[in-house]
């Protein structure tokens, strides 16, 4: 396996210090040549130069299926959640079910989560029934354009049928549908598939952009901070059934928010999304430059300018 380096420090396989720890066991399956798809902005990708201990700005080291295991079964404090992550590669799904196999017969108790590209009926099934409780699928791209340019693997409709599927298998609320914002979508492309999603009944898990080195996206900058805090609020507000109508205002490709009551905990929008307990401290940021605050503490560090933003922006 792989694991976030932060993951490593929680079970205590390492010692690092931390600004923030992750509260998520964070895990991807291993390829000695990272994975087969053509994502552009991705490390593990066939397409990248990046070194494959890479994954986002975060060092993902190997390490024994089994110490995870028996660290898991000791029950670290911090860990609220277990995370396995999928690549693409010959027989992943039966690995994949191997792999929860073990990890729930050592911390049973543990939620876990699987997030995975599009698989068989059958295999979500199995992931279910062997204890898997949410279901992370990597769409990305927030728009059949950007995903078409970017190397997706399968298709956008594909895709799709794919989060219907298993929202009928694990239920409304337990399916989160990743997307990267910055890989080229206009705010009102991406603002209208988060809405298409949440309709279907499925959560967003939003992702700021990272350009990595050795990547073909490697040049691309990453998004513009006032306009990823616009989506994030956006984000926040479309899960907690918010009428975008009421809060919605769009100009041309932009899109502007109004102001009103849902603005009182606002700043909750602006903590990492994602499934319960998952933080992913410092994926795509720096701790000088947070576009996901992985922990309260560094929100309450950064209050009063975030208030600031919200009262010069919102309408």
């Amino acid at each position: 396996m792989r694991a976030s380096l932060g993951s490593l420090a929680v079970l205590g396989l390492v010692k690092l210090k931390m600004a923030a720890a992750p509260r998520t066991l964070y895990l991807l399956q291993y390829s000695q040549s990272g994975c087969e798809a053509s994502c552009a902005f991705c490390p593990q990708s066939r397409v990248s130069k990046s070194d494959k201990r890479m994954l986002s700005r975060i060092p993902w080291p190997t390490v024994e299926l089994e110490r995870v295991a028996e660290s898991l079964a000791s029950r670290p404090p911090l860990l609220s959640r277990v995370c396995v992550q999928t690549v693409l590669k010959e027989g992943f799904e039966e690995e994949l079910l191997e792999i929860v196999e073990v990890l729930k017969g050592a911390g049973p108790d543990v939620p876990m989560s699987v997030a995975t590209t599009p698989v068989e009926r059958g295999v979500l099934r199995e992931l279910r029934d062997l204890g898997v409780e949410r279901l992370g699928i990597g769409l990305d791209a927030a728009s059949p354009r950007v995903f078409g340019s970017v190397g997706k693997p399968h298709s956008w409709s594909e895709y799709l049928e794919f989060v219907r599927e298993a929202l009928e298998i694990f239920g409304r609320g337990r399916v989160h549908v990743h997307l990267i914002f910055g890989l080229g979508e206009s705010e009102l492309e991406f603002v209208e598939t988060a809405i298409r999603l949440y309709e279907m009944g499925s959560e967003v898990a939003l992702f700021a952009f990272t350009p990595v080195k050795g990547t073909p996206m490697e040049s691309v900058p990453p998004p513009d901070l006032e306009s990823y805090r616009k989506i994030q609020l956006i984000r926040y507000l479309l899960s907690r059934g918010v009428d975008p109508g009421e809060f919605l205002r769009v100009e041309g490709a932009s899109v502007r928010l109004k102001r009103g009551p849902w603005l009182q905990s606002a700043l909750e929008a602006f903590l990492t999304s994602g499934c319960p307990g998952c933080n992913r401290p410092f994926y795509n940021e720096t701790p000088r430059t947070i576009y996901n605050y992985p922990s309260r503490e560094l929100l309450e560090r950064d209050r009063e300018a975030l208030e600031e933003w919200i009262r010069r922006v919102v309408e």
